[in-house]
């Protein structure tokens, strides 16, 4: 995949983050599909990584609508509770809340430099994001088992040449590790490092190995040499369930997952939009704009483990302008066209329509508070059609530049 050559997809989109409110992404993809635009190829990160499972799942939008207002899928996210007033001791919620406090004081007062230096050892970070995760998934071994179901005609020889699986894109998974060298011990003081993982279908692990080094560099290293390793370790033989439990498991939400082969994983937030790679990888790309990271709590929480200020990185995605030409032919090359949907503000327009956190004052925990089955299918209809209508309006008033 050189400089000159084609893109090894026409469209990708990428699903970056979302939390609780994942099913807009939802309502974007059957836009994109309304309009003859289905991406060959989706990207998810965190609670974007789920979405795009259910794409997967459930190529076809009606298809789609079914599976997100689904009991199974209801079930899947209710899993994912707080942790109980007798699990955790009081000396542990005390925990919760000095530590948010060092983190917040630390991101204001430190240097770029110390900051990377203040999450100690491999050990030490690994004990503390066990330890002071505020949730939980039930059965984490059957997450996502009852999805399976909704699988069942990709495992029938006769359904394997449908236009349906012929239609489904391709998906791609970003998570992070806790990074070691081969066969190496870690020992107390072992050197912390992370790094950036890309679950990549098969097909798309030849490509990949042409890129250059400096093509495939973690976007989050020029932030944190010191914390991020350069290098993206790809994989190309995967198993869903593992991959995005690795990717939802953002530091002191959920505790870091265990894969062998790679060891400890946590969550896709080291590279939550990677418009570089979705660059690379096709034609044209659907990318959304996103709201800042708050002051108190995420941003704080994510330079503590990355070493980063991830609102360093969210300016760096949003001013991002792909230069690199796409060559046709010997003779004729154009602009690759790079789609920022407007979805900054789904915080404010999707207020009550998601899954809602409580602090507990008495308990001195966050809850979270899931709504009944009712509650939860109007919180997805909700979700997918402002995913659906932001989506509209933009190829509405693009369609002539999408089109050429």
């Amino acid at each position: 995949m050189n400089d000159k050559s084609i893109k090894p997809y026409e469209r990708v989109q990428l699903f970056s983050g979302g939390g609780s409110r994942f099913g807009y992404y939802l309502g974007s993809y059957a836009a994109l599909v309304a309009y003859d635009l289905t991406p060959d190829i989706i990207i998810g990160t965190c609670g974007g990584s789920l979405s795009a499972y259910l794409v997967q799942l459930a190529s076809d939008p009606k298809d789609l609508q079914q599976l997100m207002c689904s009991r199974e899928l209801y079930h899947v996210i209710a899993s994912i509770r707080h942790v109980a007033p007798d699990e955790a001791s009081r000396r542990l919620k005390m925990r919760y809340m000095t530590h948010a406090l060092k983190r917040w004081r630390l991101s204001r007062q430190l240097s770029k430099r110390q900051a990377q230096q203040q999450a100690d050892s491999y050990e030490q970070l690994l004990d503390e994001l066990q330890q002071l995760a505020i949730f939980r998934i039930d059965d984490e071994s059957q997450w996502l088992k009852e999805l399976s179901r909704f699988d069942a005609s990709r495992n029938d020889p006769d359904e394997t040449d449908s236009e349906s699986n012929k239609n489904t894109p391709e998906i791609a998974i970003i998570a992070s590790r806790l990074y070691q060298k081969p066969a190496s011990h870690i020992s107390p003081n072992h050197p912390l490092k992370l790094q950036e993982l890309l679950f990549a279908p098969p097909r798309l692990t030849a490509p990949l190995s042409e890129l250059t080094d400096k093509k495939m560099r973690s976007p989050a290293y020029i932030f944190a040499e010191e914390r991020i390793h350069q290098s993206v370790k790809v994989l190309s033989q995967w198993d869903f369930s593992a991959a995005i439990r690795a990717s939802m498991a953002d530091m002191y939400y959920l505790p870091p997952t265990y894969i062998d082969e790679l060891g400890w994983c946590l969550g896709g937030v080291i590279n939550l939009t990677p418009i570089e790679l979705a660059c690379q990888l096709a034609e044209t790309v659907f990318a959304e704009t996103k709201a800042g990271y708050d002051s108190w709590l995420a941003a704080p929480a994510i330079q503590r483990v990355f070493g980063f200020d991830p609102n360093r990185r969210l300016a760096q995605v949003h001013g991002y302008q792909s230069i690199e030409p796409l060559y046709l032919s010997n003779s004729n090359l154009r602009a690759q066209q790079l789609h920022w949907l407007p979805f900054a503000d789904n915080g404010q327009q999707l207020v009550g329509q998601h899954v809602q956190k409580r602090f507990n004052l008495k308990q001195m925990t966050v809850e979270l508070m899931h709504s009944d089955y009712d509650g939860f299918v109007r919180q997805m209809q909700a979700q997918w059609q402002y995913g659906y209508q932001r989506t509209t309006e933009y190829l509405k008033a693009k369609e002539d530049s999408i089109r050429h």
